[in-house]
Parts: C-alpha cells; structure tokens; sequence
C-alpha cells in the first residue's frame, strides 16, 4: 500500500504507510470485502490516533491513521476480524466485525 493522502498524491505525515482514514471506496466496491467506520467522543470524531485491523487470530493485518472525521476503512477478505483503536488518553478499544464481498462491515466505536 503506497502512503498518502485520500485523493491529493501526498504522503502521509505521520509515516504510517496508509493514508489518514484508509483508501477512498471505489466505485465497483460491489466486489469488495470493506470495514470501515468512525470513531467518536462526545459525539465529536477523534481525528488523532490510528484503527488497526487484526485477523481472527489476533495477528496484525493494517493499520491507518484515523482521518478528519475520526474515519477508517479497510478492504479485507470475507471474515471475522477485530478493528483496534489506539488514540490518545490511553484509548484502546477493540471490536469485532465481520466482511463479506459486496458488504461493508460498518462500526461505529464511541470511546
């Protein structure tokens, strides 16, 4: 995965190799397996931390920085994983979440 920003080319500054808030969703994302979601406080997004995505066994898969709207999105395989958020105050949260092609595992994570 090449490192950037949604749509501007840029690289990411905080040396993540994802862009802030993941890949933008295509237009055929029809056959893709997709987890995304948001992640809040207050109602307000938490735009400083990262989402991680773990297999079903635990393992690290990806990571992003959380974007401006405290957004994520992963393209995954069909399955179960577990989506890790790590921001500041001591935040870790994780949730489990499953995909399947043509699905978009969708979780909102207020913390």
């Amino acid at each position: 995965m090449s490192a950037g920003q949604p749509g501007t080319g840029q690289a990411s500054a905080d040396g993540c190799g994802g862009p802030a808030g993941g890949a933008a969703l295509p237009a055929d994302a029809g056959h893709q397996a997709v987890v995304q979601g948001h992640v809040t406080r207050a109602g307000a997004a938490i735009q400083t931390g990262y989402a991680r995505l773990l297999d079903s066994g635990g393992d690290f898969v990806a990571e992003v920085p959380l974007g401006t709207d405290g957004g994520f999105r992963f393209f995954a395989a069909p399955g179960t994983w577990t989506v890790r958020v790590l921001a500041p105050g001591g935040v870790n949260v994780d949730l489990a979440v499953t995909s399947d092609y043509g699905q978009i595992g969708a979780v909102e994570i207020s913390v």
